[in-house]
């Protein structure tokens, strides 16, 4: 996601955004298993866990071009995204998203290059079931962090404008 300073002409970040824009960042590059919500053709939802990584404000991963969820996502771009869990930390995310498979052949090596260039123990392992695949990009709108530190957890929530940069959503009174 880009970096904290706001372009000319938009309101700076404060420090209270730049650390959850922080938080959320380090959730994203501490995990890589997403549980994915798509919508089937049928109405039902259907949920399922990829491997992901992240590269700026997108997440990316590969799935089977004949599979319920490309199929899921060519009908309806509209994604929830969940992540978190775990010894890593206090903090899990929720996300609304849309999807879109990535045509690009520039970005595709880019992200091989990113892929390659990631450690072994950073856990990403994609896995389709089929010869032919499909990378899709993620790219989030909306994006809850959720604090389980003290119960029963507490959230701050983002929208994530088009140029990617994070602004908290004020809290309704109570």
């Amino acid at each position: 996601m880009p970096s904290p300073s706001a372009p000319s002409g938009e309101r700076p970040q404060d420090a209270e955004e730049t650390d959850l824009q922080r938080r959320i960042l380090e959730v994203l590059d501490s995990r890589h298993l997403m549980a994915l919500a798509t919508n089937r053709a049928d109405g039902w939802p259907q949920v399922t866990l990829v491997n992901f990584f992240r590269r700026d404000q997108a997440l990316y991963f590969v799935v089977a071009r004949d599979s319920q969820k490309f199929a899921n996502v060519t009908k309806d771009p509209r994604v929830s995204i969940a992540i978190g869990g775990g010894a890593v930390g206090p903090y899990s995310l929720s996300m609304a998203a849309r999807v879109g498979e990535v045509e690009d052949f520039d970005l595709i090596e880019k992200l091989n290059r990113t892929i390659w260039g990631l450690p072994s123990e950073a856990g990403f392992a994609p896995h389709p079931g089929a010869s032919s695949i499909v990378l899709l990009e993620a790219r989030p709108e909306i994006i809850a962090l959720v604090d389980y530190s003290t119960p029963p957890g507490d959230h701050e929530l983002v929208r994530v404008d088009q140029g990617g940069v994070m602004r908290r959503v004020a809290r309704p009174a109570p």
